[in-house]
Order: structure tokens, then C-alpha cells, then sequence
């Protein structure tokens, strides 16, 4: 099941935190606005949003890293680059600007991005 990235007129950047059991997740990726607004309205409390272009930072040992999935050296390198996170686990949403940070962060050389502990 894949779903073609969207045409950037289409959405949103958005940063997300998720509840993963005990603790929360922090992600960016764009989103379809109109899945926005019905997460937002309340329609959507069953079922599942899509971020696209998603990334995430983590504790590296040398300081902070960052995963951009599908283009990060590592366990997620050869994802799609998206992400189908649960509508009932996403706790808190910020719109963004644009997700330029993303390419910058991908973009970092290889040194820079130390996987995470598995």
C-alpha cells in the first residue's frame, strides 16, 4: 500500500508529537491540509494521517542526529519517505513555515548523522 507524495499546494508542514506508549514522539513531514482540518475538526479520531518527507531527531552521542527517512544512511534509508501515524496517538500539532530545515538536515554530512543505538 503506498501513497504517492502530494503536490506541495496540497499541504502543510507540520511538526507532530505522538504518544508512543510511555513516551512522546516528535515528527515533521507534510500532511495533507485537508487531513489536517479534519484531525483538527474533530472528523478524524479513528483511522490514520500520512506525513510525508517525514524526519526526527534523536540523542546521539556526539549531540543531536537527525533521521530523514528515505534519504538517511541508516535502517530507514530505503523507506519511502513517509510515515501513517494513528489519528487517536497525535497529541499535539504546530504548523510550519516550509520544511526547509529537512533538506538542510539531510544534506549534513555522513559523519554527522551517527545511527541510533539499537
Amino acid at each position: 500500500m503506498s501513497q504517492a507524495s502530494p503536490a506541495a499546494a496540497d499541504c502543510t508542514w507540520v511538526e507532530m508529537e505522538v504518544q508512543k506508549g510511555d513516551a512522546v514522539s516528535v515528527y515533521r513531514g507534510r500532511v495533507l491540509t485537508a487531513d489536517l482540518d479534519r484531525w483538527r475538526s474533530g472528523e478524524l479520531v479513528r483511522g490514520a494521517l500520512t506525513l510525508f518527507d517525514v524526519y526526527w531527531s534523536y540523542e546521539a552521542p556526539e549531540g543531536e542526529g537527525w533521521v530523514v527517512v528515505g534519504s538517511t544512511a541508516g535502517p530507514y534509508s530505503s523507506a519511502a519517505g513517509s510515515a501513517i501515524i494513528r489519528a487517536d496517538l497525535i497529541l499535539v500539532v504546530l504548523p510550519l513555515l516550509d520544511g526547509s530545515d529537512r533538506e538542510a538536515h539531510r544534506l549534513l554530512p555522513r559523519r554527522m548523522r551517527a545511527e541510533p543505538d539499537a
